[in-house]
């Protein structure tokens, strides 16, 4: 029960997280891409607090507040698989780096900031490619490939560094003073 009990709570609070940085993000420009996009960090950060464990969360977060924010239709295969898009990148990103060996974002306890800045620019490249396939043969539309890589990644990778330095600067060191035991660490 309480295995149970903390794979809720995992997944309710990365919910939650990346619905509030979503709203806070604010409007969304499809095609286009937005200067900052603060959900793709939230993502990477929730997966590399909780684990892998929390995709579904991940998905049902970006496809609601989608919903509730830019007023996106529910349940539409192509919109879908842009979500989708957004889910598995991040995951994508640091599964490379870890098969690859670039990184388990620990050195002696310490969080390293260079890994950090590596798994944001990589977590932004596949995002944007990913979406690129994703809206053009998918959806089927006609997009400008200059704009769009240039505006999603600029977009991506400025959204994941302030997330993820954030965190590293705020929010990690808050966990190990007030929670020890649920710190992230290199394990």
């Amino acid at each position: 029960m309480n295995k149970i009990n903390h794979f809720l709570n995992v997944n309710f609070i990365a919910f939650v997280v990346i619905v509030f940085i979503t709203f806070i993000n604010g409007q969304t420009y499809p095609l286009v891409g937005n200067f900052i996009w603060l959900p793709l960090g939230a993502v990477s950060l929730c997966y590399l607090l909780f684990g892998f464990r929390i995709v579904l969360a991940v998905f049902l977060a970006i496809m609601f507040s989608a919903h509730w924010f830019h007023e996106e239709p529910l349940f539409i295969f192509n919109k879908n698989m842009v979500h989708l898009v957004g889910t598995l990148a991040p995951l994508l990103a640091i599964t490379s780096m870890k098969f690859f060996k670039l990184s388990n974002f620990f050195e002696g306890g310490k969080l390293v900031f260079q890994h950090l800045l590596f798994l944001a620019i990589l977590t932004a490249l596949f995002n944007t490619l990913m979406k690129f396939f994703a809206f053009s043969y998918i959806d089927n539309i006609s997009i400008n490939a200059v704009k769009f890589i240039q505006g999603y990644l600029l977009g991506d990778i400025l959204g994941c560094l302030t997330i993820l330095f954030f965190a590293s600067l705020v929010i990690v060191p808050g966990i190990r003073k007030f929670a020890p035991n649920y710190a992230p660490s290199e394990k």
